[in-house]
């Protein structure tokens, strides 16, 4: 594929941007471990939404893996859709999580009220395209880097450890339809997400 289009999206903010259907995009660790936060829509009809916990679970089902994890590689829109948005067709790092992003709540648990978070950023990018939080179907996102897991003990405790990921380190997107992509580079400096040290992302279009 060509390079069609290149960007960064500076540290602690977000940009949301089309992916036409057949086309990649990359989402690239540019200065070093970075958690890269994105939800999904159907670029031509908005109230078809990415549902990241939703495509968990149906990847367990996909006819090529029946069975065998719950990684994700096929990412779906919700309920009543269940259309394949995008294709995750390079994760060489593996680490993603299906999951919430970082929320008003979610700082003030950590006792920092007012801090910049993914919810913001999203606001921020979705604003260019008409849309609101509101229109948001589901708050979780597909955490890219996110090296966040549950303790396989069994006691349900969640684990956030830093990124494993290093400059260079990439994840590639192959798109089913045209998707509105809106992506923040996390803000969250307080826990181990971003190995407490924000940075920015690059992000480039193939076609």
């Amino acid at each position: 594929m060509n390079l069609v289009e290149e960007f960064t999206i500076p540290r602690c903010s977000g940009k949301a941007f089309i992916v036409r259907k057949g086309q990649a995009f990359r989402v690239i660790q540019s200065e070093g471990p970075q958690v890269a936060s994105m939800i999904f829509f159907n670029a031509r009809n908005y109230k078809e939404q990415f549902m990241a916990e939703f495509s968990g679970g149906l990847n367990y089902f996909h006819p090529d893996n029946i069975g065998s994890h719950y990684r994700a590689t096929k990412l779906y829109s919700k309920v009543p859709f269940e259309n394949e948005m995008l294709t995750l067709t390079d994760n060489k790092i593996g680490d993603h999580f299906l999951g919430p992003h970082c929320t008003r709540v979610i700082m003030e648990s950590l006792g920092t009220p007012n801090h910049r978070t993914c919810s913001d950023n999203f606001s921020d990018a979705l604003s260019d395209f008409g849309l609101e939080l509101e229109d948001v179907y589901s708050p979780s996102a597909f955490n890219a880097f996110a090296n966040i897991y549950i303790e396989p003990s069994g006691d349900g405790k969640l684990k956030i450890k830093p990124p494993r990921s290093d400059v260079g380190d990439y994840l590639e997107f192959t798109a089913e339809m045209d998707v509105l992509v809106a992506l923040s580079a996390c803000p969250d400096d307080i826990t181990p997400t971003n190995d407490h040290d924000c940075k920015a992302v690059k992000v480039e279009i193939l076609g």
